[in-house]
């Protein structure tokens, strides 16, 4: 964005994701704001911050027997005598370890006797990735005996033995690592063959090579459709029951007798509760009930049957949320740094939670004062001081105060702390919220003491709107404490001149999202 102005001084648009703790993972710049993403397994809460996604508590990860949450992500178990199919969800009889022992030894039973025959008669054949092999006459050449000295699977890559990548095969004949021709996959490095997808020949046909997934195969059955492998042909799930996702062996139940309005349904919602459940709550199969998300959870939508956990570690101040904003992080206090930071209520800038009580305390190094801007705070001014912040030198409420309010204050202030140490405490009653502050200081030589405190008590600092937009500006001020916390006598002055100078026309713009450039002429 582009502005001009009749002082020597330049407005220009601000990349708030160039600074640093803008976001948790990702930062997205817009013209006039910002937006957070998360990266995949978590989710956004609090407008910047991203929490674990807890996939088991939405209609159990979509596994048919054990889902286990991890960080960033979620897996499926079976139970003993099961293993996982190839869809990673499903779970599928298994042999043991004497069944296996079994099986091998009557297939081997029989390699062997045919083995021996083909044998007897010459008519011993290999066939290998396609190849048609015969017994060798003569000792390997010098590169078949490099390739010997590889495993199984691996080709020669830099005078070293690489393993063929997901997706490809070693071919013995090209002595290289291919990729798996349409109609196969693998999903294992390291292998000589290429699996056939299930039923080749029809729409399960790969239509490109190197699929290193069964599921590129093609021909899934899709939501609302089983098969006993998960590809076509499929049957569509029966009335009752209700299937989300492609691929899958089976369909989940709704539970309680329920029907669902038609066949292949794909999602609880098809199911015919006795009551449609409103955001909130859930369905229970037991009772046919709507009963209130618990405490922790929310639900948006309508007739769901579970509720969604909070991401992370943040939880609801009540039960029955309905929204993701709902979820609060609760984390905060501690003791601050000796030169700079700040405090925030916590979930800032979400709304912060119910019933918390935060307590900070600011400890500077010797011949060091504490110079805080309070840029704003939104305080409910409905529950008659139920939620307060206050900042004193000691714990005891006789000890010196250098600031308190319980009231919600847009118009900034800066003030020098009354004490050389600080004891603050934030605390929230059970009645309303509101989005709480974020208060940014900076410690500095107590030499300067009479001067600074000139500079924050002298009126003109706040006496424009335009003033007071600047000492609302975060990255502004994270700058301005940077270069402030060794500063000369004489370049706090001048920085008290900057700052008067600033009175701008009064302009249409977004003053959270401009940065204030001085001319070279203003420079310290």
């Amino acid at each position: 964005m582009g502005f001009s102005s009749p002082l020597p001084l330049t407005v220009t648009d601000m990349d708030e994701c160039s600074l640093d703790r803008t976001c948790d993972h990702s930062c997205i710049n817009h013209p006039g704001t910002f937006a957070c993403a998360c990266n995949q397994g978590y989710t956004l809460y609090g407008f910047t911050h991203c929490g674990d996604t807890n996939e088991c508590s939405v209609n159990n990860g979509g596994c048919q027997q054990v889902c286990v949450n991890t960080v960033g992500s979620y897996e499926c178990q079976c139970h003993p005598g099961y293993k996982l199919h190839w869809n990673k969800k499903d779970c599928v009889a298994s042999c043991d370890l004497s069944c296996i022992v079994k099986r091998t030894e009557k297939r081997l039973r029989k390699a062997i006797r045919t083995l021996r025959k083909a044998v007897h008669r010459e008519q011993f054949h290999l066939q290998l990735s396609g190849m048609n092999l015969d017994v060798a006459k003569k000792p390997p050449r010098t590169s078949e005996r490099q390739a010997e000295s590889c495993g199984v699977g691996q080709g020669h890559g830099e005078n070293q033995c690489v393993s063929c990548r997901a997706g490809t095969y070693y071919d013995g004949a090209q002595e290289r690592c291919i990729l798996c021709p349409n109609g196969t996959f693998q999903n294992e490095e390291g292998q000589i063959t290429c699996e056939p997808c299930p039923r080749p020949g029809n729409s399960g046909t790969l239509k490109t090579p190197e699929s290193w997934n069964v599921s590129e195969c093609g021909g899934l059955c899709q939501p609302g459709e089983y098969s006993a492998d998960g590809f076509a042909p499929c049957q569509l799930c029966a009335l009752g029951t209700f299937q989300p996702e492609a691929g899958r062996t089976s369909c989940f139940p709704c539970g309680g007798g329920l029907p669902t309005k038609h066949q292949g349904a794909t999602s609880f919602q098809d199911c015919e509760t006795r009551v449609q459940c409103s955001p909130g709550h859930f369905y229970n199969t037991t009772t046919h009930r709507c009963i209130r998300c618990p405490a922790g959870t929310y639900q948006p939508e309508f007739g769901k049957d579970n509720c969604v956990s909070c991401p992370g570690n943040t939880t609801t101040d009540f039960d029955g949320s309905t929204n993701i904003t709902q979820c609060k992080n609760r984390r905060c206090g501690g003791e601050l740094g000796d030169f700079t930071g700040y405090i925030e209520s916590p979930n800032y800038p979400g709304n912060y939670p119910a019933n918390t009580e935060c307590t900070w305390t600011i400890n500077p190094p010797p011949k060091r004062r504490i110079l805080i801007v309070v840029p704003e705070i939104f305080l409910p001014i409905e529950d008659d001081c139920g939620d307060y912040l206050v900042m004193r030198k000691t714990s005891s409420s006789n000890s010196v105060t250098t600031y308190e309010t319980c009231q919600t204050y847009e118009r900034p202030i800066a003030f020098t702390s009354r004490s050389k140490k600080l004891w603050i405490q934030f605390k929230s009653n059970e009645g309303n919220s509101a989005r709480g502050f974020q208060v940014p200081y900076v410690t500095y030589d107590e030499d300067y003491q009479e001067l600074i405190e000139d500079i924050v008590r002298d009126g003109r600092l706040y006496a424009s709107e335009n003033h007071q937009e600047i000492l609302k500006v975060s990255a502004w001020l994270r700058r301005t404490w940077q270069l402030s916390t060794e500063l000369p006598k004489y370049c706090w002055r001048r920085l008290l001149l900057l700052l008067r100078v600033a009175t701008f026309q009064t302009w249409s713009l977004s003053w959270a999202k401009v940065s204030f450039i001085p001319s070279p002429d203003l420079i310290f």
